[in-house]
């Protein structure tokens, strides 16, 4: 797992079922000279995008980073400004052969960069909503050949990835998920569960897009009396409304903003939640009560994002 703490240090660690972050190790950073702050916005195949801002001039570069090999590339930036409400995807066309990155930046300048290509080209935006991006967006997620999208904290930002697509939800939509394909870019609709909080609030309910053992998942927190409630569901076949199944509720006064990072073998699912007794975000196990990691108050984690050791270059990718 891939870790990113307050002061912009990056740092690594196993995943185990069995004890989770028992050895921490911190990286050297892909990029050298004073900067200004880093921000992860997604990973996909071993690779992490990475926005960086220099410092005093707070210039934006976009890298393309492999931790395992430490090795990185600079990316073309967008043609348009990097808004606060940016969403990234980063995902693998099978048609083209090529890793592709989806930008949304929620003024109607929606981008698509092919890494053979070398250049960012507008899209064309969902033809019911003329802007999927929502203020609280959290990511989009790619599975089946389409991006599906998330509503969240606006401080995450990514797009995940699952079977060739993107995909969030749209309340302007009939309050469904909508997907878009990496490979055809053509818009589509997923059904959302039965007992998903329709009620998009910013300041009482979240809801959100994810990928668990490659399967697309929703989830929402709903505030009430100031109590935090914590619903996710699985979609078991891709597609299929019917198959939609609540896995678990999570009830607690003290965790907010709570996202998916990881599904292990046995069912149990790796949440990120912030905590109001606390700066920075907190990992905890759906069965246990108590955080996993960090154990210590100093220890203070922006976020972390799982990845999959891989030898992918992103100087071969990215030859222009």
């Amino acid at each position: 797992m891939l870790l990113l703490d307050k002061e912009y240090s990056f740092h690594c660690s196993s995943l185990s079922s069995v004890q989770l972050f028992e050895d921490v190790q911190r990286l050297d950073t892909p990029r050298s000279g004073k900067l200004w702050g880093w921000k992860i916005h997604c990973c996909y195949d071993g690779l992490v995008l990475i926005g960086v801002r220099n410092y005093p001039d707070k210039d934006f570069i976009l890298l393309l980073w492999n931790p395992s090999t430490r090795e990185s590339a600079v990316l073309p930036n967008p043609k348009f400004s990097q808004e606060v409400t940016c969403t990234w995807g980063l995902g693998y066309d099978s048609t083209s052969d090529d890793y592709k990155i989806l930008k949304i930046d929620g003024k109607e300048r929606n981008e698509v960069l092919a890494l053979k290509s070398g250049s960012w080209r507008k899209i064309d935006d969902h033809p019911a909503t003329g802007n999927p991006v929502l203020s609280g967006m959290d990511y989009l997620a790619f599975r089946h050949g389409a991006l599906d999208c998330v509503d969240a904290p606006s401080n995450m930002g990514y797009l995940a990835f699952v079977h060739g697509a993107f995909h969030w939800v749209d309340s302007l939509l009939n309050l469904s998920v909508v997907t878009f394909s990496i490979s055809d870019e053509v818009y589509g609709e997923i059904p959302l569960p039965e007992g998903l909080d329709l009620v998009f609030d910013i300041m009482h309910t979240k809801q959100g897009v994810s990928v668990l053992g490659g399967m697309l998942c929703v989830y929402s927190t709903r505030i009430h009396q100031r109590e935090y409630t914590f619903k996710l569901w699985v979609m078991n076949e891709y597609g299929v409304k019917e198959s939609w199944n609540q896995l678990f509720t999570i009830q607690s006064t003290d965790l907010y903003s709570i996202t998916l990072k990881y599904m292990f073998s046995d069912g149990e699912v790796l949440l990120r939640c912030s905590q109001l007794r606390r700066s920075g975000s907190v990992f905890k196990t759906s069965k246990e009560s108590s955080g996993v990691w960090p154990q210590s108050d100093s220890e203070c984690i922006q976020d972390g994002f799982v990845y999959t050791e891989s030898l992918i270059s992103p100087k071969l990718l990215t030859w222009y």
